[in-house]
């Protein structure tokens, strides 16, 4: 979706340093109870939540991102999480073989460089990377937002712009 930036932010004359940054953004290895206990204090809601993760309609991500999903954290044992879809296990032990694979691939298999609401589809499907991701849809509190989003892009993209453009006027 296309929306205005406003004018007028003078806080970021200089990068975020690596520590600012961590800080502030939480583990592709979170739950929902992580993420609004992170965002919620910034003013963010489930559905600012839920929509701003749809940013992960695009790009590409680390095996070591999400090998929580695949091996056991300890051992290095493939071991995989439950509510990951089978077929695309697969796929990804064929592109992170081992808990130390440095391979990448697309955060959404199905329009990978189309910004889009088929991420809300994988996230239905079981076939996303992040456990932070597919979460949104296992938990009560944001799995009809999931769903709504998932059967209505018009409305992901209205909502996408209000929580962007929310998000942009954190702590000016």
């Amino acid at each position: 979706p296309f929306y205005p930036i406003p004018f007028g932010r003078r806080d970021s004359l200089t990068f975020a340093n690596l520590s600012t940054t961590l800080a502030n953004l939480p583990s592709p290895a979170s739950n929902v109870t992580v993420l609004i206990s992170v965002l919620g204090p910034k003013g963010l809601n489930f559905t600012d939540l839920v929509a701003l993760s749809g940013g992960h309609t695009i790009g590409r991500s680390n095996c070591s991102s999400f090998q929580n999903r695949l091996y056991n954290s300890t051992t290095g044992i493939s071991m995989q999480d439950s509510t990951l879809d089978q077929s695309f296990a697969k796929n990804l032990y064929l592109t992170c073989p081992t808990n130390t694979s440095v391979n990448t691939t697309n955060l959404d298999i199905l329009t990978p460089n189309v910004f889009d609401n088929k991420y809300y589809v994988d996230l239905l499907n079981e076939q996303t990377l992040f456990t932070s991701d597919q979460s949104l849809y296992t938990d009560t509190r944001t799995r009809d937002i999931v769903k709504s989003f998932a059967l209505n892009q018009s409305l992901f993209f209205q909502q996408f712009v209000l929580s962007m453009l929310k998000m942009g006027q954190l702590d000016v």
